[in-house]
């Protein structure tokens, strides 16, 4: 990328992000529902649970994601690393997530926070190779999720709702982009910045991904960064990689701005337009 073009391009994103980068924007996200949660571990199962049904309208995510959550209580770590039961989301639908989904995937998470504390000491572990790609760490750590142990009356559940749990937690390694998960992932690794929770230590922002979704692709449609709306992990990894040389240690730092701007109706053209970089 050309050095004017690039730095022309890093103004607009800037603009764009002082201006949609800020709690007030993020209480209209689903990242909202996590933000009642003081303890930081009850904050990473939450926003697990959330990203994973973050599709959709999003008035319809925050209804279906208070739902989700009410059974679990004020302290949903301890519930969920308890013995106790987890046959909560009886008649639990969002879209075409049911509760029979929700229950299959606390299970996972229950034995991921049992084997390592919590779901990111279950990501490292995952991954024993720290110089891994992320469509690597991303890929085994859905796998190692997907084989914890299950009670026997789920298992019937697990093979005829596999299609719909391969929706929910999806696998790079099989072409998905993966919009919630590293979704996830920027909540979790990105600085507590009013938005975001800056939860997670041990994975680098340089190794964020972007989270894919209809708004974001328009924009970079218009940036002429990819031509079609059908997107996968290649995509992901071309976009991600373009974002990286405007900003190398925190690529995905324009997500969020990004796509408020798009759901607001906005015009990131407006930004191009008001845009002057500074001569170096």
């Amino acid at each position: 990328m050309n050095q004017r073009p690039q730095a022309k391009l890093k103004a607009a994103l800037d603009l764009a992000f002082n201006d949609y980068h800020h709690e007030k924007q993020s209480r209209l996200d689903p990242i909202s529902l996590v933000y009642p949660f003081a303890n930081p571990k009850d904050r990473e199962v939450i926003a697990f649970f959330v990203a994973l049904i973050s599709y959709g309208n999003v008035a319809t995510i925050l209804k279906s994601g208070e739902k989700l959550l009410l059974p679990l209580g004020k302290n949903p770590l301890d519930y969920l690393k308890s013995n106790e039961k987890l046959d909560l989301w009886r008649g639990f639908k969002h879209r075409f997530t049911t509760g029979d989904d929700i229950e299959i995937l606390a299970h996972w998470v229950r034995g991921a926070l049992k084997a390592q504390g919590s779901l990111e000491g279950f990501f490292v572990h995952s991954n024993p190779n720290p110089l891994a790609p992320m469509k690597v760490k991303l890929s085994q750590f859905v796998r190692g999720l997907t084989v914890q142990p299950l009670p026997s009356h789920l298992k019937p559940f697990l093979k005829l709702r596999s299609r719909n749990l391969k929706y929910l937690l999806s696998d790079p390694e099989q072409g998905s982009a993966c919009k919630r998960l590293n979704m996830f992932l920027r909540w979790v690794v990105r600085p507590n910045d009013g938005v975001d929770l800056g939860l997670w230590k041990q994975i680098s922002t340089s190794e964020l991904m972007l989270p894919l979704d209809t708004h974001i692709v328009q924009t970079l449609k218009k940036l002429k960064w990819i031509r079609t709306e059908n997107t996968n992990w290649k995509t992901v990894e071309i976009v991600t990689h373009k974002l990286r040389e405007i900003s190398k240690s925190d690529p995905i730092r324009y997500d969020f701005a990004l796509c408020h701007l798009s759901m607001s109706g906005g015009s990131f053209k407006h930004y191009q337009n008001l845009s002057t970089p500074t001569e170096s």
